[in-house]
């Protein structure tokens, strides 16, 4: 590109016309085009920028020379060089200022052939210098940018190689004119398309080291991920727990490393002995409620498997954390996290906890179907203990290997299930034993599920005295309480206590006939002990509810009838005192005579003799299925 107008100096030199065509310079016949002296300038310049070159100088280093050499040939005391970078934009590369020194820095940061600089457009647009002369009054260069380096006049050449603008390079006194004849204008030209030779190998150059040292830095990166993965292989194989796999992987990134379930809860975590920590270092639940959290832990997917969360810390954010998906036969399963904490976060982190991961998943899952296997084991060893389908000596010999003991007292507890579209019966199970081992403070005890109800196996360990089966009735109670949300159960029964293998198919039964019983009586909310119903389990188990409801009623209908409750008190008292009128009057609190009369009295009702041992045992049953009846 030229300048505006073509001009003839005084010894005759014409500079380039600025018609923007790219025609070639006019010239006077029989000039030479670049004196002989000045081409040896240009060629000792380049010289000394070839010593340099043959050192393996950095490129910035040589962009720098090119700009000083050129100050020199020139005769200016400024000159900058911008590249063009792969998306074709040009930016800074380098700059010297005779006043100033190495500018590049301040150089880097700016742009040329942006919107407004149509005089960098001339020059990549046509590949020829151009010339202003007086830059305040020509519309094409930047304007800000001209005000802000104080340029009166200034030059720009293209650096083309291969018929392609590479770079430009620019020249100008600082804050002062100078006049660039024609030679000046060839020097120039001559200058840049050396340089572009130069450059364009010395980019090259630079490109082929680079993709060399990727090459290298990849190859010792698989290298080293081939190792994780040995390792982390080799651990398993080895019957390493997740616990030591997360361990093992919070050696190999030098990091803190937190195994979660879903929902955020910690599995497992270490952290390197150097940084201290006697806590994992979780992510809180205030960066997990950021949007651009949310969206990158959702957009977690096997194709992008790992983030890091949150992108760029703020204050009051604490660290950054790279997650990773879990995911267990297509289902999420967790997250797996390395901590930026002690050392920064690399792209490696990335591969060893993805590498992380997938070993834990299938851990994971293969601890699953252990505790399946095993589970389903112990669940076929109780239905074989209440089917009483095995002899005696091999269910006491296979007891231990599901933590059973035989040799100790056992109660069973049977919960009726109620229909829930929700919960499979294994989820059910696993639930129900779940709080039993919460609540009553052991390990998750055998159950097996059948057809509507779920039987759990609770040992003894004070002997299946009062005052425990009395605790384990309570605990039964908050057991139950605790699965309603969840788990909508009928009447929850409670054996008596089975000593020996034979009890247990008793046991089972003995509850089978309660919880028919609850049933008749509409109890399903009750938590029932068999041991408590009696003679009416035996009346009831004949199926004869509404018959045993209605003796009930005209057993005590004579009395009720006429009386105000204070009779019928009296000899419910007496009833469950087994006849002794001393402990009827310790129940209610009056005197021994007050009991004596008062039986008299319904002795006249009814025509029975109370302290009879067949009224005795009829009043009771009647007592006990108004009870049952009344609830």
């Amino acid at each position: 590109m030229t300048a505006t107008t073509t001009r003839r100096r005084e010894d005759g030199m014409t500079l380039l016309p600025s018609t923007g065509t790219g025609t070639t310079p006019l010239r006077p016949p029989g000039t030479a085009t670049v004196p002989r002296h000045r081409e040896r300038d240009v060629i000792t310049a380049f010289a000394e920028i070839t010593g340099e070159a043959i050192k393996d100088t950095d490129l910035e280093e040589l962009l720098r020379a090119v700009c000083l050499k050129l100050c020199e040939v020139i005769g200016v005391c400024r000159s900058s060089l911008y590249l063009k970078r792969p998306d074709g934009r040009f930016r800074g590369a380098a700059g010297h200022c005779a006043e100033q020194g190495d500018i590049t820095e301040a150089v880097k940061r700016q742009e040329s052939g942006i919107e407004g600089d149509r005089f960098s457009r001339e020059i990549i647009d046509t590949a020829r210098p151009v010339l202003i002369e007086d830059v305040r009054n020509d519309p094409r260069p930047h304007r800000r940018t001209m005000e802000h380096w104080q340029v009166r006049a200034m030059l720009g050449v293209p650096l083309v190689f291969d018929s392609e603008v590479i770079g430009l390079l620019f020249v100008d006194d600082r804050d002062g004119d100078h006049v660039y004849t024609q030679e000046d204008i060839e020097i120039a030209e001559m200058f840049a398309q050396l340089s572009a030779l130069f450059i364009s190998q010395a980019m090259l150059n630079v490109r082929l080291r680079t993709q060399a040292s990727e090459i290298a830095r990849s190859r010792n990166t698989l290298a080293y991920l081939a190792d994780v993965h040995r390792k982390l292989t080799n651990a398993v194989l080895e019957g390493a727990d997740i616990h030591t796999v997360v361990a093992l992987l919070s050696d190999l990134s030098g990091k803190p490393v937190v195994l979660y379930d879903e929902d955020f809860r910690v599995l497992a975590w270490s952290a390197p002995a150097a940084l201290g920590l006697d806590r994992p270092p979780v992510i809180s639940e205030k960066i997990r409620g950021m949007p651009s959290v949310k969206a990158e832990l959702a957009g977690l997917s096997p194709a992008r498997p790992s983030a890091v969360v949150p992108p760029t810390l703020s204050v009051g954010l604490g660290r950054r954390h790279l997650m990773c998906r879990l995911v267990i036969e297509g289902r999420p399963n967790g997250y797996l996290g390395i901590v930026e904490v002690g050392r920064s976060l690399e792209a490696v982190d990335a591969n060893i906890a993805e590498h992380g991961a997938t070993v834990l998943s299938l851990q994971i899952l293969s601890e699953r179907r252990q505790i399946e296997t095993q589970g389903q084991a112990r669940d076929d060893y109780l239905s074989d203990l209440l089917r009483n389908t095995r002899d005696k000596e091999h269910l006491i010999r296979r007891g231990p290997q599901f933590g059973i003991d035989l040799t100790n007292p056992h109660v069973l507890v049977r919960f009726t299930l109620s229909a829930n579209p929700r919960l499979t019966a294994s989820v059910a199970q696993r639930l129900v034993t779940r709080r039993f081992r919460e609540i009553f403070g052991i390990d998750e005890p055998a159950a097996v599920k059948l057809p509507g109800h779920i039987i759990v196996l609770v040992p003894l360990r004070e002997g299946g005295s009062a005052d425990e089966l009395a605790a384990v009735r309570e605990k039964v109670h908050q057991v139950r309480a605790s699965l309603q949300p969840d788990l909508a159960t009928g009447a929850t029964v409670i054996s008596g206590v089975c000593r020996e293998v034979a009890d247990f198919p008793h046991a089972s039964r003995e509850m089978r006939e309660v919880a028919e019983i609850a049933h008749s009586f509409d109890r399903s909310e009750d938590v029932l002990d068999v041991t408590e119903l009696g003679l009416l389990r035996v009346v009831v188990s004949s199926g004869r509810v509404k018959e045993a409801v209605r003796f009930a009623h005209e057993y005590v209908h004579t009395v009720r009838a006429t009386d105000d409750g204070i009779l019928l008190a009296t000899w419910r008292a007496f009833v469950a005192a087994e006849g002794r009128v001393q402990g009827a009057a310790a129940m209610l609190d009056v005197h021994e005579n007050t009991v004596r009369y008062r039986m008299g009295k319904i002795k006249e009702l009814t025509g029975l003799d109370p302290s009879s041992l067949d009224a005795l045992l009829s009043a009771r049953l009647a007592f006990q299925i108004l009870e049952f009846s009344a609830r």
